[in-house]
């Protein structure tokens, strides 16, 4: 395994739990108020794709943290994508899945918006896309709130079998 202790990926675990669901919240009442306020304007439409760009960071720095506690091999070109796919696998004696297959094609259009947001500096938001977005945030939010409690489930065994060797 990695250079962490389970207890500490648990920690992360927690964290990345947490920011997910603040990052979802403060995004609904960002709906409900300013961008309710403001209408489907161009300064609406960058406080929305900072929460989307926001919120898969969020979950992809877990991600990685995983990766590297379990020692997944991922190579340079296209790790992004590559990490995201990882994560769907329950790899028997190893590790639990951290993605379930069926909010994969939503997670990898959230990675590909949020690739486009770094790297677009033209900020011209289509809010026919942005509406989509939202809706396949609400879509994957719920099951990757269930993903990761059920991973959080996984390393609290982990952890718990790590600290019965230690005794």
């Amino acid at each position: 395994m990695g250079r962490s202790a389970p207890n500490e990926l648990l920690a992360e675990h927690a964290q990345a739990a947490r920011r997910v669901r603040a990052i979802y919240d403060s995004l609904g009442v960002a709906r409900r108020d300013s961008i309710a306020k403001l209408g489907h304007t161009h300064d609406a439409a960058l406080i929305v794709v900072g929460y989307l760009e926001t919120y898969y960071t969020a979950l992809e720095t877990f991600f990685l943290r995983v990766s590297q506690f379990f020692e997944n091999d991922l190579r340079p070109e296209r790790w992004h994508a590559a990490l995201l796919d990882k994560m769907t696998l329950a790899i028997p004696g190893v590790r639990a899945s951290v993605v379930s297959e069926r909010n994969l094609s939503r997670l990898k259009e959230l990675m590909r918006f949020r690739h486009f947001r770094r790297y677009d500096v033209a900020m011209d938001y289509d809010w026919t896309r942005i509406d989509f977005l939202i809706a396949t945030l609400d879509a994957a939010h719920p099951i990757v709130v269930d993903d990761l409690a059920a991973f959080g489930e996984f390393l609290t065994k982990l952890e718990q079998a790590a600290g019965e060797e230690r005794l």
